[in-house]
């Protein structure tokens, strides 16, 4: 992927983010609108690559990132440093899959690091969709995902 491809795609994917969480938002807000454009992403990507496909993806991606970004992934790859949770209940990537420490790590970051990051690991987790499924397909999986982001553009072709 060139640098002007991912550029794309983190202009994309941050502008995803400012609709899911608004104006002026902090960190926590940031987290949860990371956490439904992951969601969005998921749930049409799943059909076509399965969830071992798109947690693969996701894995690969936080990989990617984690030279910009170190404090967003664990440990040991895919696992999250150790955090403080409730006795009983399940650590985040048991729970829901490897995108919940991203969630967690988020939260405790100053709202524009936070969204730096979480452009970046959608930025690359669309750009190794492109690579595996190709651009028109992953184009379409994007404009079902995230339609409010296409909105602008579909105005502007009409």
């Amino acid at each position: 992927m060139t640098a002007l491809e991912n550029a794309a795609l983190r202009q994309l994917a941050l502008k995803v983010l400012a609709q899911h969480a608004g104006p002026a938002a902090g960190a926590e807000a940031l987290a949860a609108a990371a956490r439904r454009a992951y969601d969005d992403l998921a749930r049409v990507s799943v059909p076509l690559i399965g969830q071992v496909g798109v947690d693969a993806l996701t894995g690969r991606a936080l990989h990617l990132v984690r030279g910009e970004y170190p404090w967003l992934v664990g440990t040991r790859e895919g696992t999250p440093a150790r955090t403080e949770r409730t006795p009983g209940t399940p650590p985040p990537e048991q729970a829901d899959g490897p995108f919940a420490h991203v969630i967690v790590c988020l939260e405790r970051q100053d709202p524009a690091v936070a969204t730096e990051a979480a452009g970046a690991v959608f930025a690359s987790f669309t750009g190794l969709l492109v690579m595996f499924i190709g651009e028109p397909l992953t184009a379409g999986l994007l404009r079902k995902a995230w339609p409010a982001a296409f909105a602008d553009a579909s105005a502007e072709e009409t």
